[in-house]
């Protein structure tokens, strides 16, 4: 089984069971630990403050093919290791921790690991939150009591290793850090390759397969997320629907391949114009609507003649062809006495859309 087929496999098992996102269980019912395979570059971090422990269960990751030698990274402390921890967040497999250590032990360090996370939400990095939460941090000790054991799972940790003692063998040692360091690395892996899966599931249900922008489906969802954002905080809402004149005289004279190259190249370049928090989304056909947050009319228009002076420049190329683009556009906002709904809002823009296109083309109409 691929690794794309197991990861959707793991999403029907959480949806058959009801559930928003599949369980530890589900995830191992369809992973196997024989297929665990030494990836180049991917890196385990091992905090100790004992250099021979160190050198042991490098020894170990390295003999058995789990990690390469030079990706095995060291820290003396809880302090280090999370330096190097966030230094290498994108291509951490395995945190191989010990719990009682000079400067910041293992459970501070866990602390501090759980802080980050808390911190790359509140700054929008969910990608980056949810890489770090999937990296298994597994707790290496000799002494720990059943308390600091649970503290440790309650805080973060995955799993825990009982180092080499009067009940622990150092052969069982070893077997220990190469089973539950295979069976967490590829959990973690399964859960990385499922988040992919589903990304772009998601992407696919939202972009326009052509153009790469929106697409009308996703438009409500971004009407709904502004509309709540201005009453919320107030401002303005605008939505411009832009119409390419003729467009269908491009079609009948080159072609709809050339068409397609035309909507492409216009896609390309509304992209180019927008703003960060701005939103496109192909509205039908030629047509294209841009959602423009915190955009009054004179900012509307502006945007507008951008687009408008940017074709009437650079034509765009089909074949030997040169094609000069005349468009039109809409525009309405909210508030607006008569706009009471982002549904008003839309029609109100594609009244104000035939309006200019009845008054010659090649012009920006408002309606409000």
């Amino acid at each position: 089984m691929v690794e794309e087929e197991k990861a959707l496999h793991v999403a029907e098992i959480a949806e058959e069971s009801g559930q928003t996102s599949p369980s530890y269980e589900d995830i191992l019912s369809v992973i196997s630990i024989s297929e665990y395979t030494l990836i180049p570059d991917k890196k385990c971090l091992v905090i100790d403050d004992s250099a021979f422990t160190r050198l042991q269960v490098k020894k170990i990751l390295y003999e058995n093919k789990l990690f390469l030698i030079e990706d095995i990274l060291e820290a003396e402390d809880g302090l280090e290791g999370f330096k190097k921890y966030k230094e290498n967040l994108g291509k951490l497999d395995l945190v191989l921790c010990d719990v009682q250590m000079k400067n910041l032990d293992g459970l501070k360090f866990i602390k501090m690991v759980k802080d980050f996370e808390i911190k790359l939400e509140k700054e929008g990095n969910l990608y980056l939150s949810f890489l770090s939460k999937t990296i298994p941090i597994i707790i290496m000790t000799a002494t720990a009591t059943k308390n600091e054991k649970f503290k440790g799972l309650e805080m973060g940790a995955k799993d825990f290793i009982f180092k080499p003692s009067r009940e622990i063998t150092q052969e069982e040692f070893e077997r220990e850090v190469v089973i539950r360091s295979k069976i967490h690395v590829t959990l973690k892996r399964t859960q990385e390759k499922l988040f992919e899966t589903s990304m772009k599931l998601k992407e696919a249900s939202i972009i326009d397969p052509l153009t790469g922008v929106f697409n009308r489906r996703y438009m409500k969802e971004i009407f709904e997320r502004e509309i709540s954002r201005f009453e919320r905080k107030g401002g303005v809402i605008s939505a411009m629907i832009i119409d390419m004149d003729d467009f269908k005289k491009i079609n009948d004279t080159y072609g709809h391949p050339a068409g397609d190259k035309v909507l492409i190249e216009f896609a390309a370049r509304l992209k180019k114009v927008k703003r960060k928090y701005d939103y496109i989304v192909r509205y039908g056909g030629d047509e294209f609507l841009l959602i423009l947050p915190d955009t009054r009319p004179e900012g509307v228009s502006s945007i507008f003649e951008r687009i408008k002076i940017s074709f009437e420049r650079e034509p765009i190329e089909v074949g030997k062809s040169q094609i000069i683009l005349k468009i039109s556009g809409g525009a309405s906002f909210l508030p607006s006495p008569k706009n009471k709904s982002y549904d008003d809002l839309l029609k109100n823009a594609d009244y104000a859309l035939y309006e200019a296109k009845k008054s010659g083309k090649s012009c920006l109409k408002f309606f409000y």
